[in-house]
């Protein structure tokens, strides 16, 4: 079998060092998730061939103004070009469209009658109907890795109604095609019911690349203990009500830190100065982040239950956290199958009370208790979520829908 994949992915390295150089801060989620799908398809001897539109912040926010088909080799093993983009508003995503019809018209042409199908990350707006008139047009099966509903994608308080309805515009577009693909690899089961319920589907709610240096696992934690969150600090992500937690719980010589960008700064900023206990160490490199998590007493996801959209995903940071052999708390979300509650401890909701109670649970239990529940997370992560066994099943998957 033959893949040509579309997504975000390209060398985190140089992704890091792209957002140094920018005033908004992206997050390396996608191209974490992405890099493990890929690692597993390569081991599972899959031919790729990757086109790559990385988010990069627009002009001005990002210095870069324009780039060409820069190609770069991938940890793992594959190679990936990016999409010609002028870098700007309207004409990155149309410059992006024009050279992505490019590679699907050549791609296909080379390919005509060979086992092979398209594979895209999300359903990018500015491609998506290309992708599935080229592939109805060629004989081509498309399929498309669900992390997103398209119709929660891009929203943001601080946008203009000028720019709102771009982007309103911009996503219905996409919205209207988004159930025409062939077969969808979802994150939780319930998202057919918004993109295509009768379409041929599968669920994998994450993948882990155990080959990841991450995957090296040592014991050595911090002193005093230290309770860590780490992803976007945002009121709606519940940050508040956990800073709220563990300022009123009962802990004994324990530190909050706090990782990442968002509009919650300020506030954290202001609490930070008038409690000690609590340190805000900003937007850090991904390695730096893994080290911390693995020196951290607990990992905290304070979101809330009752929001909607948790149904529809599953917490990236979910995998990350597990693989670090830290123990986690978690909300009790929708989205999280019922057989990763073995491995957390949980709170019933995000309010204030519940999360120090939580966190009280937590720290209270003894260190070799906090590291044997850490120990039996990364143990079922690596065992039944690494890449390998995960895009076995896509692989799986998509021959069985191209031999229908």
């Amino acid at each position: 079998m033959k893949l040509l994949y579309f997504g975000t992915v390209c060398d985190l390295n140089n992704y890091e060092n792209i957002l140094s150089e920018s005033d908004e801060k992206s997050s390396v989620a996608t191209i974490v998730f992405e890099s493990s799908l890929l690692s597993g398809l390569k081991r599972n001897c899959i031919d790729v061939d990757i086109f790559s539109f990385p988010m990069i912040p627009t002009f001005p926010h990002s210095k870069l103004l324009w780039w060409g088909n820069r190609k770069e080799n991938l940890d793992c093993g594959y190679k990936c070009t990016w999409l010609k983009t002028i870098n700007v508003p309207i004409f990155k995503q149309l410059s992006r469209r024009l050279d992505g019809r490019r590679i699907l018209k050549k791609w296909m042409k080379e390919n005509n009658g060979q086992e092979c199908a398209v594979l895209s990350y999300s359903m990018p707006p500015f491609l998506t109907r290309d992708i599935i008139k080229f592939s109805k047009k060629y004989g081509v099966k498309c399929f498309a890795v669900v992390t997103d509903l398209l119709r929660d994608m891009y929203i943001n308080s601080l946008d203009n109604k000028v720019v709102s309805k771009l982007k309103n515009y911009y996503l219905s577009r996409a919205i209207r095609w988004q159930g025409e693909f062939d077969g969808y690899i979802y994150l939780t089961e319930e998202m057919k019911e918004v993109v295509n319920p009768v379409k041929p589907f599968i669920v994998m709610e994450g993948i882990a690349d155990v080959s990841d240096t991450f995957a090296t696992h040592k014991t050595d934690k911090a002193y005093p203990s230290a309770i860590m969150y780490a992803g976007m600090l945002e009121e709606k992500f519940g940050i508040f009500n956990l800073i709220d937690a563990f300022e009123s719980a009962k802990l004994k010589d324990t530190e909050l830190w706090l990782f990442g960008s968002g509009n919650a700064v300020g506030e954290i900023l202001s609490r930070e100065k008038n409690n000690q206990k609590i340190r805000f160490f900003g937007h850090k490199s991904r390695d730096e982040v893994l080290m911390y998590e693995k020196a951290a007493t607990l990992l905290v996801n304070p979101r809330n239950v009752n929001d909607e959209f948790t149904k529809y995903s599953f917490p990236s940071k979910t995998i990350e956290y597990m693989l670090s052999g830290t123990p986690m708390l978690t909300t009790k979300l929708k989205g999280i199958p019922h057989e990763y509650y073995d491995y957390l401890f949980i709170c019933e909701n995000n309010d204030a009370l519940s999360l120090k109670q939580g966190l009280e649970q937590a720290m209270s239990a003894s260190s070799e208790e906090r590291l044997a529940m850490g120990a039996r997370a990364r143990k079922f992560i690596i065992e039944e979520k690494n890449s390998t066994k995960q895009t076995n099943r896509i692989v799986q998957f998509i021959t069985e829908v191209l031999m229908q």
